[in-house]
């Protein structure tokens, strides 16, 4: 493939990206209006159902904010319900947040549909399309996450 054609490629493929995280946005946006949290708070909540608890560093460093702002962000997953505080069992020094099972389920369920319609997409797919698809958004999402890195060290 010449370089000019991979150029278009890659310029078309971010393009698109690019329109799907509006859409991403658009859908994160009105789910957590309808349970009465803002998007940063849910996508939180994703990352402690996702990976499991998480110290308020690691949900900083993870979102790019400030721990002083993953404090309210807390303080407002717990006030509904969604999430709970706990001292590390292994430092007692450290603070843990947990996603609350039948919180992340109320958020997540909101989502239900939007899963069926991504398993009938699927469906019609070959196995073998999708997982390079998985692979190389897996790839651009460390691109991304560099990049932004870079982004924010610069002044």
């Amino acid at each position: 493939m010449s370089n000019e054609s991979v150029d278009g490629l890659a310029r078309e493929l971010t393009s698109e990206l690019f329109e799907l995280s509006i859409s991403l946005d658009l859908i994160g946006n009105a789910a957590a209006s309808r349970i009465g949290i803002n998007q940063t708070d849910l996508i939180c909540l994703f990352l402690l159902v996702r990976h499991g608890p998480m110290s308020p560093g690691q949900i900083a460093s993870s979102l790019g904010l400030t721990t002083a702002a993953i404090s309210a962000m807390a303080a407002r997953l717990e006030a509904g319900g969604y999430a709970h505080r706990e001292i590390d069992p292994n430092d007692r020094r450290r603070v843990l947040m947990h996603a609350s099972p039948t919180g992340s389920q109320q958020a997540f369920s909101l989502f239900d549909d939007f899963y069926q319609a991504i398993i009938d997409l699927l469906g019609a797919a070959d196995r073998e399309d999708v997982e390079k698809l998985t692979s190389l958004l897996v790839q651009f999402r460390g691109i991304l996450v560099e990049h932004a890195a870079t982004i924010r060290g610069k002044k």
